[in-house]
């Protein structure tokens, strides 16, 4: 279960010569900096017997990391290195043998540097010295740099990926590693990664990064409490716009989502649990929402909670007396409390009866004025309407009136002009006006 953290490094000088240069910070194990280093790509100091010195000079190694940080397209990048560390549990390594356990995690920690930045140029370091309580315990610095060594006759160096060093995809792959490796190196058996040591109560609900994956628990949270069973679960999920996929004898389920993105609608899909075993049954890693998200887990709620309604529905059974005039004396109590809830009872339906009274006389003056209302608006609007029929009846009446008077006009015009042209003929005089 060993912890993996990464980190961008802006100086590579000042993090060689934290390494390698500064004492060591808790000498609770050992008053040694570094038990073991080795490197990828870069030369580094050896003893005298021909083995790596654990006393590098981290001038040196910054030099190699700036000339070729020096061939890059842009030199004066903020980011010159990222740093990965992987630090172990008492589990993995108890430090009783520190220096061939160093030796050890070295081993590990520089094959997993060389299957996952073969190409890149690194420096790794062991140390036991960590303090805020984590003292003694064995952890692997391994610092890479930003850009590649170069090759070739090439005069330029190509930038190493960002994502290259994601924490997520590296805590697999190291899972990954020292699932396969951790015994053939140790001679002991890996106890797996930290996915491994939780407790069952924390796998009820796995932490989720995803705001999609938040929504969608929330949602199942609030669906779960509404329903009693699966069938109509399901119904209200797919109200939701969310499915559900059961698969193998397990019943397992995974749940089918559309999610809006910055690049439109996209489908998402997360199981309701999984976990993933080796052949001994050991647990590797464990994914999805968490157990109360499964069939089982809902249904497991649903049943504790039908007990938890019986259970406050039932009441206690009342203690009965042996004694005969006790029994006496509680049934008197018994028949005169009674006659005072009889006597409340009454008052209280009487006080209904007035309310009820008292409201429909409300309603009814309600429905009085209501009514008056109606009517009041029905007149005004008669009204309006009468007066909107005069004016046009007196428009057209004076429009009517123009046009005989007009046409009397024209016969009158016309009546002159026969007269005159009459004269006209009777004096033999040509004619002035029109024939008609």
């Amino acid at each position: 279960m060993a912890i993996l953290e990464s980190n961008t490094i802006k100086s590579t000088y000042q993090s060689l010569a934290y390494l390698f240069s500064d004492p060591a910070h808790n000498d609770a194990k050992t008053n040694k900096r570094v038990l073991a280093c080795s490197g990828i790509n870069i030369n580094m100091l050896h003893n005298s017997d021909g083995t790596l010195s654990t006393q590098q000079n981290g001038g040196y190694l910054a030099k190699q990391f700036h000339q070729n940080l020096k061939l890059a397209f842009n030199p004066n990048r903020k980011v010159q290195a990222q740093s990965i560390i992987i630090s172990c549990s008492r589990d993995e390594f108890d430090t009783n043998d520190l220096d061939t356990q160093a030796k050890q995690l070295l081993q590990l920690a520089n094959g997993f540097a060389n299957k996952c930045f073969g190409d890149c140029q690194a420096v790794i370091a062991v140390q036991a010295d960590g303090g805020h309580g984590q003292s003694g315990k064995l952890h692997a610095h391994i610092l890479i740099n930003s850009v590649k060594p170069r090759h070739g006759t090439s005069n330029r160096t190509m930038t190493v990926p960002t994502n290259r060093f994601s924490v997520r995809p590296l805590r697999n792959k190291l899972d990954d590693y020292l699932a396969n490796n951790f015994e053939l190196v140790t001679g002991r058996k890996w106890p797996g990664p930290i996915n491994n040591q939780r407790s069952p109560e924390s796998l009820k609900d796995l932490p989720n990064k995803a705001p999609w994956q938040r929504e969608l628990k929330q949602t199942i949270n609030e669906i779960k409490n509404q329903v009693t069973n699966i069938k109509d679960f399901l119904a209200r999920l797919k109200q939701h716009e969310v499915t559900v996929v059961e698969r193998g004898k397990k019943q397992q389920w995974t749940y089918h989502l559309k999610v809006n993105t910055s690049r439109g609608t996209k489908e998402r899909r997360i199981r309701a649990f999984y976990q993933r075993k080796d052949k001994d049954g050991n647990v590797i890693n464990t994914r999805g929402l968490g157990t109360d998200f499964t069939k089982q887990g809902l249904e497991r709620y649903w049943e504790k909670q039908l007990i938890k309604q019986k259970e406050s529905n039932s009441e206690p059974l009342s203690k009965t007396n042996v004694h005969s005039r006790k029994e006496v004396d509680h049934n008197g109590q018994q028949q005169s409390s009674e006659e005072e809830q009889l006597e409340k009872l009454k008052t209280l339906a009487a006080d209904a009866r007035a309310a009820a009274a008292q409201k429909q006389l409300r309603q009814h003056l309600n429905f009085e004025q209501l009514k008056r209302a109606k009517a009041e608006e029905r007149k005004q609007y008669a009204a309006k309407e009468a007066a909107n029929r005069n004016a046009r009846a007196a428009s057209n009446k004076a429009r009517s009136k123009s046009i005989s008077t007009q046409q009397r006009d024209r016969e009158a015009a016309k009546r002159a002009i026969q007269a005159k042209q009459r004269r006209a003929q009777s004096n033999h005089q040509p004619n002035e006006g029109p024939d008609f």
